[in-house]
């Protein structure tokens, strides 16, 4: 049942039916008919209904205005009956932050199933907001949704160039089908609660093979001179302690990343407990070669692995580098037991912190003015490209594919379709290729000098 007016705020109240749970009324300082819906299982509606009363006529507009009240509460029984909401206080927009507080209790320290890490919720909050310049920052109805306009978002995605509003087509599709499977869980998540009466559909775009979406790597020599002007850029002189630290830290990290193939979310989670000798390597073996082992919560995968690399010095040199003393006779990376927990790669004197996102980006952005246009040229080289430089170095040496997507914590077929590009341009392909070539072109130009060349010469000029 409704309050009763007090006689204050409400005015000229006028009930629709008997069961007194709606009425029709006017402000004390308005002479517009108000009206008043109590919503079951809702709460309560107080909207104007557009009918302007008159201050000497109590009667005047009134049928009206009792007529918008009757539409408006046959429209809540029909929703009703539809299992959906009829409440019409929240726009699109507004129920973003709800379901963004839902996404949110999903988070993680690490990947576990049904479950997502603070990195993928803050995509997920970029997803949203590209549905709000779709709209271009207008709120709608979702009474007034129009299905057939949302159908386009894919295509106003691959299309639309706005430098006001920092938009810009995706290079992949794929970018576009990530966005879409957070705003096609939004309007689920609408549709659960029973504000909308159907999930929309969109445009079909065809995702490019994982060949097209492969991460630009280095080739042999674009790594060496990356290598060594990085080596540079990391002993420079005029720089801060903290800026020198950082800087060196980092060329240790490049190292550890293109050789191990670990990723940079693993690396960033390492701790000096997670570093152990190898015992299965014979005495010249153990001096380069150790393990790490990957914990399931920094893995990107969610599961442990033990990943066996060639980087034992480049762990020594960050060692040294944040004046850690080795521990003589003890097991390596000669930690003293206190320090064994603290993260490998930290802040400036602040091992109880890992070295900040920050830094990670402003490096590489002075790395990337150093040896982008010199080197790179036209490739997008990021962090993650030291670790796909590693395994296609690897991929190019012959390594049998099951053991180094076991080490490297990725999928057999993974490393099929997106590492072994290299074959088509690998001399070892052209000499394939070219076999028995030479050949070839000694017996099909019919001479009268080869015409009657014995075998025995072909195979040896061949030879």
């Amino acid at each position: 049942m409704p309050r009763k007016g007090l006689g204050k705020w409400v005015k000229h109240q006028v009930y629709l039916d008997r069961q007194k749970d709606s009425y029709v009324y006017k402000r004390p300082a308005t002479n517009r008919w108000q009206y008043f819906l109590s919503i079951q299982g809702e709460g309560e509606e107080r909207k104007s209904t557009g009918i302007d009363g008159d201050p000497d006529d109590i009667e005047f507009g009134q049928q009206v205005a009792l007529d918008v009240l009757q539409e408006r509460k046959l429209e809540v029984k029909a929703r009703h009956q539809q299992g959906l909401k009829a409440r019409r206080v929240k726009k699109l927009f507004d129920f973003m932050d709800e379901f963004l507080e839902e996404e949110q209790k999903r988070v993680s320290s690490h990947n576990k199933r049904g479950m997502i890490v603070a990195e993928t919720f803050r995509i997920k909050k970029h997803h949203l907001s590209l549905l709000k310049k779709f709209y271009n920052g207008r709120s709608i109805k979702l009474e007034d949704l129009d299905y057939s306009k949302l159908h386009q978002y894919p295509v106003w995605r691959t299309t639309t160039t706005d430098k006001k509003r920092n938009l810009q087509p995706p290079q992949r599709n794929h970018t576009i089908l990530t966005e879409l499977t957070t705003i096609k869980a939004y309007f689920e998540y609408l549709l659960l609660k029973g504000y909308i009466s159907r999930e929309p559909t969109f445009q079909s775009i065809k995702r490019e093979s994982m060949k097209v979406n492969r991460r630009d790597f280095l080739s042999p020599t674009q790594y060496s001179q990356t290598i060594n002007t990085m080596r540079k850029w990391a002993n420079r002189i005029n720089a801060t302690p903290t800026m020198l630290y950082n800087s060196k830290l980092l060329y240790l990290a490049t190292l550890v990343m293109s050789n191990s193939c670990i990723r940079k979310g693993e690396f960033k989670g390492l701790r000096w407990s997670d570093l152990e000798d190898n015992p299965n390597l014979d005495k010249s073996d153990q001096k380069i070669g150790h393990l790490i082992r990957i914990r399931a919560e920094i893995s990107k995968t969610g599961e442990p692995r033990t990943v066996q690399t060639p980087t034992k010095q480049r762990f020594n040199e960050i060692r040294e580098l944040q004046g850690i003393k080795r521990v003589p006779k003890s097991p390596w990376p000669h930690i003293p037991p206190e320090l064994r927990n603290q993260y490998i790669l930290h802040k400036f004197n602040h091992p109880e912190q890992q070295l900040g996102q920050g830094t990670w980006n402003r490096s590489w952005k002075q790395i990337k003015e150093l040896c982008g246009e010199r080197y790179w040229g036209e490739k997008n080289i990021t962090w993650y490209s030291l670790r796909h430089t590693g395994i296609s170095f690897a991929v190019q040496r012959g390594v049998p594919i099951l053991q180094l997507a076991r080490n490297c914590g990725t999928g057999v077929r993974y490393i099929e379709q997106v590492y072994y590009h290299h074959e088509s341009e690998s001399k070892k392909n052209w000499d394939t290729l070219m076999q028995n070539r030479k050949f070839y072109q000694a017996v099909s130009k019919p001479t009268a000098k080869t015409m009657n060349l014995k075998m025995d010469k072909v195979l040896e000029e061949v030879e």
